[in-house]
């Protein structure tokens, strides 16, 4: 044959595959540009409401660092906020903007490293697609981008760490580096919260079973990573300790409280006196329990009423604490309570947060109840608040190169479509909104179920795919998806149930914990509609061969 027509065969055949990578470039151009937009607009909308409840404790702790009095702080946080945020500030200048535009870029890099898992695992491009979108454009979690706290980069350090984990196990990665960056990956966000030690463990856990090695490179793998995951995680300890800082607390007590309010007996068992000085307020409180909850998160927080009640004169916090801690190890310790936890409080509130199922869980808070917040925790020393007004940020910041200038909108027109697509189901309402196609969804704001009712079905409906069809598929009735698909859904699952199970069994069904669950809810969905693809394509490649 022809050399020559050799070669254009192959160059057209080649043809194809090179159009299809650049079309899905920029494919993927436009989705990251659509999700920084979304990101963006809420950020312009709402250009001062950065600080909720729990932000105040992060900001004081890095104005501490930052000032040279980190041995005068006495919040209760994790240090790993703080000293993220203090690393920005050295970079790019101490300003609360830096903060809030940093965690937006993050969760749109969560919603990568999610999207690039689902890959990882052999599922089509469009389904990581899909888990991007799904991940990066949520509601909920844009509304937490946008004020300080442990949840955005808490997100993106768990993604990365399963990411490179499923690098490792699904595409031969080199094990041992691999693990030493899972290991410094976990360390890194249990330093940021430390409820993360429930994920960190499902990784650590799943790399270990899903890695195709030997049983003994496997243990090094897991010693290895959970060696280098424990010192970061002990580092800021140590520094205090080698500094002569004495420990200012965690928020154990606080958590604790919840578990002895809502199931501890207050019949039996330890500390009688001081159970029989909080019983009568227990009793009334549990029975003003229904089976939807309580209506809102003030009267949700009723065991720290219990927890007072525990108090005798003279009581410091630590004996406080110790009563407490006791009756909180035996509530866990004893049959009957730990079953009343568990069927009458945490599987409820699980359902609550996976499937807004109540108000608390559903209703998140308008942006516009952050001003409280925002006017009673002033931050000069970071700009905030920073006075800015709804548009102000485009007018003053978005100035393009002269070539550009003629190309791009102007500011008018940018922030015009900014709001326009704020429009679109992000700006608090009190009634569903049209999206488009007559597509009307939750805002967020109203008393709907939002999209984290549909992405837990479809969680569930994997988690089911999986449990009935390992045995269907020995016995033949159905075609098993890949190992890689199975191992990267089950990655994806267990760490959406493990990141809605630490809070909902130790606190409630909160919205915010609903944060940490959203983008592997997004990426189980996603691996749910790739196992559902493979098989409709199975079924009309069996159809085919039955006509022929």
């Amino acid at each position: 044959m022809n050399p020559a027509l050799i070669q254009r065969t192959g160059l057209w055949s080649a043809l194809p595959r090179w159009a299809g990578s650049i079309a899905w470039f920029w494919v993927w151009v436009c989705a990251i540009g659509l999700a920084l937009m979304v990101h963006l607009a809420f950020l312009v909308v709402w250009p001062d409401n950065f600080i909720h409840e729990d932000s105040a404790a992060y900001i004081i702790q890095t104005e501490s660092i930052l000032r040279g009095q980190y041995l005068e702080d006495v919040m209760k946080r994790p240090y790993g906020v703080a000293a993220f945020l203090a690393l920005l500030s050295k970079l790019f200048g101490p300003h609360i903007l830096v903060f809030v535009i940093a965690q937006h870029l993050m969760s749109v890099g969560t919603a990568l490293f999610v999207a690039g898992t689902v890959r990882l695992a052999g599922a089509p491009r469009v389904f990581a697609l899909m888990a991007f979108c799904l991940a990066a454009l949520h509601g909920r979690i844009i509304h937490y981008d946008n004020t300080i706290g442990a949840e955005t980069i808490s997100n993106f350090l768990v993604s990365l760490a399963a990411f490179i984990a499923a690098g490792a196990a699904l595409r031969k990665w080199p094990a041992v580096p691999s693990a030493a960056a899972v290991g410094l990956t976990l360390g890194a966000v249990m330093t940021c919260r430390s409820a993360a030690v429930g994920q960190a463990a499902v990784i650590l856990l799943w790399l270990v079973v899903v890695l195709d090695t030997g049983l003994l490179r496997r243990i090094g793998v897991l010693a290895l990573a959970g060696v280098l995951a424990s010192v970061v995680y002990l580092t800021p300890a140590a520094i205090n300790l080698a500094i002569g800082k004495r420990p200012a607390g965690n928020e154990t007590l606080a958590v604790m409280a919840f578990v002895v309010g809502y199931s501890g007996d207050f019949e039996h068992g330890v500390h009688l006196d001081r159970k029989a000085q909080a019983r009568g307020y227990v009793e009334q409180m549990r029975a003003e329990d229904t089976p939807r909850g309580w209506p809102d998160i003030e009267v949700y927080q009723w065991p720290f009423g219990a927890m007072h009640r525990l108090a005798k004169a003279g009581d410091n916090d630590t004996d406080l604490e110790r009563v407490v801690r006791d009756i909180f190890v035996e509530t866990l310790t004893t049959p009957s309570t730990l079953y009343r936890h568990l069927t009458k409080h945490f599987l409820r509130e699980m359902f609550f947060l996976l499937f807004d199922a109540n108000s608390v869980a559903r209703r998140t808070p308008s942006p516009q109840g952050y001003e409280f917040f925002m006017e009673r925790d002033r931050f000069p020393f970071f700009g905030s608040p920073t006075g800015l007004k709804p548009g102000q940020l485009i007018q003053d910041y978005y100035k393009p190169w002269w070539p550009l200038s003629r190309l791009l909108p102007t500011a008018d027109q940018f922030q015009l479509n900014l709001n326009r697509l704020f429009a679109r189901g992000y700006a608090p309402s009190s009634d569903l909104v049209a999206l488009c196609c007559g597509l009307r969804v939750s805002t967020e704001y109203d008393d709907f179920p939002g999209l984290i009712w549909w992405l837990s079905s479809a969680t569930l409906g994997l988690a089911l795919v999986f449990l009935i069809g390992v045995p269907a598929s020995h016995a033949g009735l159905v075609r098993w998806p890949s190992g890689r698909l199975v191992a990267g859904g089950t990655l994806m699952i267990l760490l959406a149930m493990v990141s809605a199970a630490f809070p909902t069994f130790l606190i409630y069904g909160l919205n915010r914990y609903a944060y940490y669950v959203i983008p592997f809810l997004a990426g189980s969905s996603a691996i749910l509609g790739s196992v559902v693809f493979d098989w409709l394509r199975a079924r009309a490649g069996r159809a085919d061969r039955a006509e022929a």
